[in-house]
């Protein structure tokens, strides 16, 4: 299990994914990882960076090669914005060789300067989301709901991989 994190929000969510998993497992922030090779399946967490994953990510996914890879994004637009329909499969298209099993995502607080920032995009949706309310930039995630969805999906993504060496 590896994350980016610059508010603390994705960190907060793989360490909850992490204590999901039972096996042999590491916690490294992703300039820790050196290798993935030992490793039947990677977690990556990050958040969203201009509607994707940000370029430490993608690096870590190519540098990965086919490996089997799990996805724990986190966001500042609620999921129900239109806007936000592309953002989910522009993160997994990041995933390129390697093998996607799974994605989860959840919102994150922006950190307090983001909306200021996005008020000077080029996208009218966006100025016009960084002009929303608190609530409408995650204020209050990830919560406890956030938590145990990324405890959960870490246990089925586990699964799905143990169940996949066993058959």
């Amino acid at each position: 299990m590896t994350y980016i994190s610059r508010s603390g929000n994705t960190r907060t969510v793989a360490e909850a994914a992490y204590s999901g998993l039972e096996g042999s497992k590491d916690l490294r922030p992703i300039e820790e990882v050196e290798d993935v090779e030992g490793y039947d399946l990677v977690l990556l967490g990050f958040p969203v960076v201009g509607e994707g994953a940000p370029g430490k990510a993608r690096r870590f996914i190519k540098k990965a090669g086919r490996k089997r890879i799990a996805l724990l994004v986190t966001h500042g637009m609620p999921a129900e914005m239109d806007a936000f329909a592309d953002v989910i499969p522009n993160c997994q298209a990041a995933a390129g060789a390697a093998e996607l099993v799974g994605t989860y995502h959840c919102q994150g607080a922006m950190v307090s300067w983001m909306p200021k920032v996005l008020r000077l995009h080029p996208y009218g949706y966006v100025r016009r989301w960084a002009r929303m309310n608190g609530s409408s930039h995650g204020a209050g995630h990830p919560d406890g709901a956030d938590l145990e969805g990324a405890r959960a999906f870490a246990a089925e993504m586990e699964a799905k991989i143990v169940a996949g060496e066993r058959s």
